[in-house]
């Protein structure tokens, strides 16, 4: 007889991908940051305008590829927690994402 399949394998899938395609973006968005920070530093291109605006963009692109990925994890563990932890859950989730958006908006004026 088959076993019936429970949602949680294919929403550990779900978090699994986004964790990796987090990471990937990340890891993408981090080596353009840091080849553009070193050329700017070296002074051979200037920092001001578009490039530094590019620099925070991809910093907030990778911000954001790792708490998504970082939220949904967080996500599944938490539903099946009391009411407390599910609180808790949303009160940081939305501080996080508000801290990440924040500081990368401010970074880039």
């Amino acid at each position: 007889m088959a076993k019936k399949s429970s949602g949680s394998s294919t929403n550990y899938g779900i978090v699994k991908a986004t964790a990796f395609w987090g990471i990937i973006i990340s890891g993408i968005a981090g080596i353009v940051t840091f080849v553009f920070q070193c050329l700017m530093k070296w002074g051979v291109i200037n920092g001001s305008g578009v490039l530094g605006r590019l620099v925070s963009v991809m910093n907030l692109i990778a911000n954001i590829a790792l708490f998504v990925s970082v939220f949904l994890a967080a996500y599944q563990h938490s539903k099946g927690k009391k009411k407390v932890f599910k609180a808790l859950f949303w009160i940081f989730s939305i501080l996080a994402l508000l801290g990440i958006l924040g500081f990368n908006v401010l970074n880039m004026f």
